[in-house]
């Protein structure tokens, strides 16, 4: 029998290559920030030639397309199976903080950031942001279920929250990224526990009312 070694199949490694170049994007981006995010920077911090870039994606802008949509998706897909343990507003509010503080130590987060921040021009923006409706989508449906027996819809549109709490999910991790240790990331989220507390407990004195109204 031969010795040699069995190259793996072209498909393959083409693939294999597409997801080095990714992570690549993806540290450079999060490491040096999106202006500094060049094929040169890129090839770099991935050990590859530059010209594969151009080879496998056509452009950086087209690379750095297809990092963010990688990106959302794990990001969307790992919220998913967080939103899985929800039992009320108290435990949304809960997984929020726990997810900020992960996105913060890995970084994840801060690509999505980047990608949105220096989209300069309606054409772009419209395509990170129908990405950004994954998110969207998936806050609401949270809300929705963590809000049980509360009637959401009669006090505020879920949508409309879903949009604002993921604005204020990216803002926050802009600010504490900036300087950690001035964030203050840790009190608004033990603040906004306490809001969920109290709306839980109002449900709680609420549903009794409502079920006896129903009953006549």
């Amino acid at each position: 029998m031969s010795d040699e070694r069995v190259r793996p199949p072209a498909s393959d490694r083409g693939a294999a290559t597409r997801e080095r170049i990714l992570e690549a994007a993806l540290e450079t981006v999060r490491r040096d920030g999106f202006t500094e995010a060049t094929a040169r920077a890129i090839a770099a911090t991935g050990g590859f030639n530059q010209a594969l870039i151009f080879y496998h994606f056509g452009s950086v802008e087209a690379l750095l397309d297809e990092a963010f949509r990688q990106a959302s998706e794990h990001q969307v897909a790992r919220y998913r199976e967080a939103v899985a343990e929800l039992g009320g507003l108290t435990d949304l509010v809960e997984i929020a903080r726990r997810l900020h503080e992960e996105d913060l130590e890995s970084g994840s987060i801060a690509f999505v950031t980047q990608m949105m921040a220096a989209a300069n021009d309606p054409e772009r923006g419209g395509v990170l942001l129908d990405r950004f409706e994954l998110w969207i989508a998936l806050v609401q449906e949270a809300l929705e279920q963590a809000a049980g027996p509360i009637p959401l819809a009669s006090v505020v549109s879920p949508r409309e929250a879903a949009y604002a709490i993921c604005a204020m999910f990216l803002g926050i991790e802009i600010m504490s990224r900036l300087d950690p240790d001035r964030s203050e990331a840790d009190q608004v989220f033990t603040m906004m526990e306490q809001v969920a507390g109290v709306i839980e407990q109002l449900a709680s004195l609420i549903a009794p009312i409502a079920g006896t109204s129903d009953g006549n």
